[in-house]
């Protein structure tokens, strides 16, 4: 006898929760797209839309949220954070030490390396999904990113180098941090419904469904 509590809504939302995520140019570019793929669909996720483009300006200005003062501020923050260990003064190597100009040149710069090359989008499927993406893709910095995570692997660069140059931290992955965002970015990307499929892994009741 099925169990009544898995059509609970709320159940339901936890088990089949979509997310979406992002080969960036850098991860395209050095051939890990498969590797990336492999990695979400080893770990039980499921692969719900996917395509290959390389961004308009104007798709990114509506994927980087410009107007959240406190993520932009965030950006700075995590600026700082390249700075600080090392000694060294932002103000001597970025003009400025307002973590609020200094994450506008951030968001600025991300906007133009995403558009710089093809991106693989996704739409990936599963049980806490948003959860299990940022887990596997490991810290936004790569050089605090846990070795077995997708940037920690793959990806070595620094953000006190990146701000020096110029552009943004080649850190290979995107992934959306809250449901919110996920909704709003999976609208952004795969605007049509038919851009999403449903399907059945053929390991699902064996990961995550009572079989005895």
């Amino acid at each position: 006898m099925s169990n009544p509590n898995l059509n609970h809504p709320v159940i339901k939302a936890i088990r089949y929760q979509r997310t979406f995520c992002m080969i960036k140019p850098d991860g395209v570019a050095r051939g890990l797209a498969g590797e990336i793929i492999r990695r979400i669909e080893n770990a039980g996720l499921k692969v719900v839309a996917m395509k290959m483009l390389t961004p308009t300006e104007e798709l990114v200005k509506k994927h980087v949220p410009f107007e959240n003062a406190a993520w932009v501020a965030r950006l700075g923050d995590k600026s700082f954070s390249g700075f600080e260990p090392l000694n060294l003064d932002p103000v001597e190597f970025l003009g400025t030490d307002d973590k609020s100009v200094i994450g506008k040149n951030v968001a600025d710069n991300l906007v133009k390396f995403l558009c710089s090359g093809p991106v693989v989008a996704m739409v990936v499927e599963g049980v806490q999904a948003i959860d299990m993406i940022r887990k596997l893709a490991g810290h936004t910095l790569p050089f605090k990113a846990e070795m077995g995570t997708i940037r920690g692997d793959f990806s070595v660069d620094s953000p006190s180098i990146a701000n020096v140059e110029g552009r943004a931290i080649h850190n290979l992955f995107h992934a959306s941090e809250t449901l919110e965002e996920a909704m709003n970015e999976i609208g952004l990307w795969f605007p049509e419904a038919s851009d999403q499929q449903d399907y059945t892994r053929t390991d699902e009741e064996t990961m995550y469904s009572k079989n005895y």
